[in-house]
Order: C-alpha cells, then structure tokens, then sequence
C-alpha cells in the first residue's frame, strides 16, 4: 500500500468538499477553488474583451463556468477516490474470479460506485476497503444532491438580476434620465414608490451575490438588461436627487435614503469580493440636463462640496463598470448614450441592441 498516495489522495477529497460544502451552503462566498478559478478565468476573457470587444462572449462565461465547475467538482472527487482505491494492489478485484483491478478498471469502478448506480463488475475486497466503497458512494450523492440544489437557484438569482435591471432601465437608462422622465412638472409623483420597490430589488440582489458569487459573472449582452450599468444609473440618480435638488422638491426621505443604503450595500458586497476602487474617479452627472427641463437644482458648486464624500463610491462604480466589460460612456448621460431608448414605443422590437461603444448610435 503506498501511504505517500493515499494521504495525496485523501488531501485531494478533502479540499474538493471543502470547496462544494462553502460554495453551496454558505453565504460569504465561493469556495477556495471556485473562487480563484472563476476570477482568472475572468480576467483573461475581459482581457481579451477589451482588445476585441465582444459582448457575446461575456454571455456566456456565467453559464460556461457554472458547468465547468460542476465538472470540476466530479472530476476531481473521480480522481480521489481512482487515487485512493490504486494505492492498494488489492483493494479491488473482478467480481467473476477475484483477480486484482487494472487502473482503467478502477477509473470505471470508482465512477460506478460516485454515481450510485452500484459497482459494476468489480467489488472491493477486505473490510477497510468495503467501508471506503460505502463512503465513497456516500460522498457521490451529496455531491450530485448539493450541485443540482445550487444550480436551480443560481439559475433563478441570474434571471431576478436581470429582472431588476430591466425595471430600472424601464425608470431611465442613466441617471439624468431617471430623474427627468420622474419629474411631472411640478415633483417627482410616485417616484418614492419605485425607490421602495427599489430598495428590497436590491436588497435581495446583495444576499443572492453573497450566497452565489457566481452571479457576478453572468452578463447581460443587452445594455439594458445589464446590471452593473444600471444600478450605477441609479446610484448616479440617487446622487442627484439627494444633493443635487433643492430639500423641498426631493422625493420622499425615507424612501430615498433606503434605497440609497440598498444601493451601498450592494456596491459593499461585490467591492468585498471582486473590486478595488480605480484611481481616476468619474465626473458627477450634470445638473445642466436636469435644468434645461425646468427642474430645480442646486448650485454647480454646492453639488461639487456635498458630492465631495462620495469619491471613494463612485470610483468603485467606475471599477463595477469596467469589470463587467463596460466603459462610463454607457451610462454617463443622454448625452453619450440612449441605453434604454429601445423599450419605448418609437422603437422597433427587432432593432439591433447595442454591442459596444464603436456602434453607440449618436444623440
């Protein structure tokens, strides 16, 4: 019996475990394994994004890592236990003439018995290795069990992601927007409503970050659909709302100031896991576009001083942008950017959505 192999082996099923049982069943991230290879494989495809950019093969990164990772985890467990069940000569043998196992007839065994369809042709012999077959086949129902109760939700969390971009998109596709199409001429309506929505949208965004970290690599081709580019819409529109417009013309306080401790919540989240501020900050939204449609606004210089705490944040959001394979242009004003403009009545269903700044039409 090679000791040496067995312990490699035994070591090789414990980090495997390790890996599904915290990126499963806790909520403060993936495990150590899924998290480092989710990330690098990541970054070498925004790598590549930003030198060819393709927004199509950002799609698919989500879907692709969730099954790379499901394969990973089988894989690797398969190759513990192969490991395990070769270091003895005799730890396995034919059913038919009890004639030790060959390697390959080990690999099928070991399968055989991970996938709990039994053990095949072969049996394993001694009591030690009988106990080994049994907790082998233990280790290969949670696992099949636990993968498929983490894939049905991930699934569901992406598809409430995308959800709660689009109704903010349906709000306004940047921040000046957003609060333009709030204003009836007189106050901001029922605006305080879709911030109370808002706030639990996102509130529940966070938690499903927080339980699948993988939810950070789904991305949404669409620009309206895509929610790093819409919750820095709303962030920015936040901003303007709380210090870019008179006290007695913002919306409800209590509305707006949840919704803006939602919004920092989230950004906590993912700056926890996956963001470090970028050094440039981004310029504030103008309050310009906001006064030529004749709603009240604060001076330039009173939004630069109450806005100056805010630098930390928005640089952040800029690093949210970038590494979901965006640029700032994509939501900084009307200005640079219709990102919504193809859910309004004018617009035809079948039109081309936008695919990256070389194709953003003019405005």
């Amino acid at each position: 019996m090679s000791m040496g192999l067995t312990i490699f082996s035994v070591l090789i099923l414990l980090f495997v475990t390790l890996d599904v049982l915290i990126t499963t069943l806790t909520v403060g991230g993936g495990g150590p394994l899924t998290s480092r290879l989710s990330a690098g494989l990541w970054m070498i495809v925004l790598k590549v994004h930003r030198h060819y950019p393709n927004h199509r093969i950002l799609g698919i990164i989500g879907l692709s890592l969730l099954v790379f990772m499901t394969l990973l985890w089988f894989l690797l467990t398969w190759m513990g236990w192969t490991l395990l069940f070769v270091s003895d000569q005799g730890a396995v043998v034919r059913s038919s003439n009890l004639i030790p196992a060959t390697f390959w007839e080990r690999v099928y065994f070991v399968g055989y018995t991970l996938s709990t369809l039994g053990q095949g042709n072969y049996q394993p012999q001694g009591q030690p290795w009988e106990i080994a077959t049994a907790i082998a086949s233990i280790n290969g129902f949670f696992l099949v069990t636990l993968t498929f109760a983490y894939l049905v939700p991930v699934v569901s969390a992406a598809s409430q992601k995308r959800s709660c971009a689009t109704y903010i998109s349906s709000l306004g596709g940047t921040a000046d927007e957003i609060v333009i199409r709030a204003w009836n001429g007189k106050n901001f309506g029922q605006l305080d409503q879709h911030l109370i929505a808002l706030s639990a949208m996102l509130t529940q965004l966070g938690e499903n970050h927080l339980n699948y970290p993988i939810l950070h690599y789904f991305h949404s081709i669409e620009r309206y659909r895509a929610m790093t580019l819409s919750l820095v819409a709303l962030d920015d529109a936040l901003t303007l709302l709380q210090y870019g417009i008179p006290p007695k013309h913002q919306p409800d306080a209590a509305a707006l100031r949840s919704v803006r401790r939602a919004s920092a919540a989230f950004v906590a989240t993912l700056k926890s896991a996956y963001l470090n501020p970028t050094e440039e900050t981004p310029p504030l939204p103008a309050l310009e576009l906001l006064r030529l449609e004749g709603i009240p606004t604060v001076s330039d210089s009173q939004f630069q001083q109450a806005s100056e705490n805010l630098s930390q944040r928005r640089r952040i959001l800029l690093e949210l942008i970038r590494n979901d394979g965006w640029t700032w242009d994509a939501i900084a004003s009307t200005r640079t950017t219709s990102r919504a403009s193809n859910l309004d009545d004018h617009s035809a269903l079948d039109d081309v959505v936008y695919m990256g700044m070389d194709r953003l039409p003019k405005t």
